[in-house]
């Protein structure tokens, strides 16, 4: 009996065992499958990545040999210059590359035919290419500002060599052409055939970033206040713009919805700013001690701000978008009722101001409008797709516009000129062998980073890639490819820069750091039409590059225009001038203004430094331009159907605000609370009750009073001296 007790008693443990190891074996390889898919997601693309972009430098070099090409090193230098983790990206690169190479040669034997004898003129007309270049670099956005960089720089591949052999230039600028064709073409083809990684899948997860991130701040709030979230949310609309663009040449998904995503970008900057309007108001409500009308203003919010999270979270299915569409058209339904219960319950407070409750309720009204708005054209573009196409006469979505400052930009032109002119100086003086190199490196780089919110920091990136560049181009040329006698060996030998160079470039922080290794090393590495080893061209030409980077450092340092406290105040100068230009220009819309606030916020750089203390107080300024500029065309708005004597009291009235924000003092601001005043007792009082309805005394009154509670208040935010 005991030997079978102790016998089921081992059963019972080997059991346990096998079952402990069962469990044990299930958990073993879930972990390994979430381990799995994990490096897919983070991993396997950027292998990917490594893998197509040797492909692609193999191709194009194979491509070159074989046609017997000059330079191969060109058509390499041209893949890694335009590979990029994004197919769409790659095919947009090389569209715009292959436009501003033409444009750049075409100039090029344009300049060589008409000053080949003579340098002088010769270099002052290339130095206003080169500044009308880095202008246009500026003046666009995205791959159309890479075209001018491309446009620039193609007159020191092309034209300057052309310029000791002028006889044969039309053969170098084919050559060229061929050279960078070989490139683009081996890039485009290797990024869509294999493994491509669509732009598509990007621009949704941003779009479904935004509206998760606006439906936390709109549903809970954001404790660290305002100023964040408005530099965050402007980041993502101009990404969600520069993938948009980029996605035409990619899929019929991204072709079909582009004017979607353009008309989902123009809602979304609609409905953010009129819910940053209306928590501004609520904060300067709780400052001035106005606590009843806060709470009011919040209780009326309330269904809005629940309904967009369930049981904590932002609406992600398809069902929850409906529900949550539903939710916000019940809200817009039941808002009048709501509004007069809580206006009832104020009435009878002491000491309320009831103008004020109604400037908020309006804003209120506005914000679900504009949520139900903006709900609608992303279920249509997120929940479903590909069930209904969409076409862009469906709805005209006006373009993102441009607000240019043309002081840095001619800043910026005047720098990409003296590169030139400063280099080509000391080529012609000391008859530099490497002059034409030179001057190739200072155009790339006062032209590509002429719009970098931190040039210095830019350049001193991009100078560290050079110096690797530099180094394994040395250990290429004496080592490595003295070795190479074949095609294969010389796959092998120019595999780790490549490698190298596409893995920093695969990484935000070293991007830099590759861009300036891959450039150097194409640019110098010992192999054209023969392979072989010359130390003085070696080292002539990174002293060359060197020389380079330093002259671009030093115009950098001395014309840093971004990075200056006078930038920051003709700033604040320039978004009060937007604010103006509201009050006075009749045919300015809402989403015009809201646009080139935001474009000119973006063109300084801000977006990049969202901690800075100058990005917050920038930040600051927005919020504040925001509020006065939709106030004001609010109430041009509400005056529109109003007879010819209030119209004029209400142009009366703008022209009173642009001359304090023309020129703000306190004089002024009391001219414009003091007419405010007189102006809302005229109205209150039945002066025009004759020839206006109760409605439109209400809606002018409403506006009226909020124009007057910001100038009030937030003027300060917009004043130069507050810097």
């Amino acid at each position: 009996m005991q030997r079978r007790h102790a016998l089921r008693q081992g059963w019972h443990a080997l059991a346990a065992g096998i079952a402990i190891l069962g469990h044990g074996g299930r958990w073993l390889a879930i972990c390994a499958q979430q381990a799995g898919l994990d490096w897919y997601r983070q991993d396997f693309p950027r292998i990917g990545y490594l893998f197509k972009y040797l492909l692609a430098s193999w191709l194009a070099l194979w491509l070159a040999l074989k046609m017997e090409m000059d330079q191969p090193a060109t058509a390499l230098l041209t893949v890694v210059i335009v590979m990029h983790f994004r197919s769409g990206m790659v095919i947009t690169k090389s569209y715009y590359r292959l436009i501003g190479t033409g444009i750049g040669i075409l100039f090029s034997l344009l300049l060589v035919a008409s000053f080949a004898q003579d340098r002088f003129p010769f270099f002052i007309a290339a130095a206003l290419w080169i500044g009308l270049c880095t202008a246009g670099s500026l003046v666009y956005r995205n791959f159309q500002s890479y075209g001018f960089v491309l446009a620039g720089y193609t007159l020191c591949i092309v034209g300057l060599p052309a310029t000791l052999t002028p006889w044969h230039t039309f053969q170098i600028a084919s050559t060229r052409m061929s050279e960078i064709g070989v490139g683009l073409l081996s890039a485009s083809l290797v990024s869509e055939l294999v493994l491509p990684q669509r732009l598509w899948e990007t621009i949704q997860a941003v779009v479904r970033g935004k509206f998760r991130d606006f439906s936390l701040l709109l549903g809970q709030g954001d404790a660290a206040g305002l100023n964040q979230p408005v530099l965050k949310f402007m980041q993502d609309l101009y990404q969600l713009e520069s993938f948009r663009a980029s996605a035409q040449f990619e899929t019929d998904d991204a072709r079909v919805h582009s004017t979607t995503i353009n008309q989902l970008n123009l809602q979304f900057m609609a409905v953010s700013t009129t819910y940053i309007v209306f928590q501004r108001l609520q904060q300067r409500l709780q400052r001035s001690g106005c606590k009843h009308e806060a709470e009011a203003l919040q209780e009326l919010m309330q269904p809005l701000a629940t309904a967009v999270l369930s049981k904590g979270q932002p609406a992600t299915s398809a069902p929850e978008l409906t529900q949550l569409q539903q939710a916000v058209a019940a809200y817009q339904q039941a808002f009048a009722t709501a509004f007069q219960r809580q206006r009832q319950a104020l009435s009878i407070l002491p000491e309320v101001q009831l103008l004020t409750f109604e400037s908020g309720a309006a804003l209120l009204q506005r914000l679900a409008a504009e949520l139900a708005a903006y709900l609608d054209t992303y279920v249509l573009l997120v929940a479903n797709p590909r069930k209904r196409q969409v076409a862009s006469r469906e709805f005209a979505a006006a373009q993102l516009q441009r607000h240019i400052d043309w002081l840095p930009v001619a800043i910026a032109a005047t720098r990409g000129a003296l590169t030139l002119l400063v280099l080509a100086v000391l080529w012609m003086t000391i008859d530099w062998p490497s002059g034409i190199l030179a001057m190739t490196l200072g155009v790339i780089t006062s032209t590509l980073f002429a719009g970098s919110p931190t040039p210095m920091a830019t350049l001193r990136q991009f100078t560290l890639g050079v110096v690797l560049g530099i180094v394994l181009v040395y250990l290429s040329n004496v080592f490595w490819l003295t070795a190479a006698h074949d095609y294969v060996m010389l796959c092998i030998v120019i595999a780790p820069a490549i490698l190298l160079t596409a893995w920093l470039s695969a990484r935000p922080a070293t991007a830099l750091v590759g861009a300036g290794l891959g450039i150097a090393y194409f640019l110098m590495v010992g192999f054209n039409q023969a392979l072989g080893d010359l130390p003085v061209r070696y080292f002539n030409d990174s002293i060359a590059l060197m020389i380079a980077l330093a002259v671009s450092a030093i115009l950098f340092s001395l014309t840093d225009y971004a990075t200056s406290p006078w930038a920051r105040r003709r700033l604040l100068a320039q978004l009060r001038g937007l604010v103006v230009e509201a009050c006075l220009n009749t045919t300015m819309t809402a989403a015009a203004f809201e646009m080139r606030s935001r474009d000119l916020i973006q063109r300084s750089g801000d977006l990049h430094r969202p901690q800075a203390a100058d990005s917050v107080h920038v930040a600051e300024a927005l919020c504040a331009a925001l509020e006065m500029g939709h106030a004001v065309l609010a109430l041009r708005m509400a005056a529109v159907a109003l007879p010819a004597q209030p119209q004029r009291l209400v142009q009366h009235t703008l022209l009173l605000v642009a001359h304090d924000y023309k020129q703000p003092s306190r004089k002024h601001q009391q001219q414009v609370l003091q007419w405010l005043d007189h102006f809302l007792v005229w109205l209150q009082g039945g002066e025009y009750a004759q020839s206006l309805s109760p409605t439109q005394v209400q809606k002018l009154v409403t506006q009226l009073h909020f124009v007057r509670l910001v100038i009030a208040s937030e003027m300060p935010a917009l004043s130069p001296r507050s810097l």
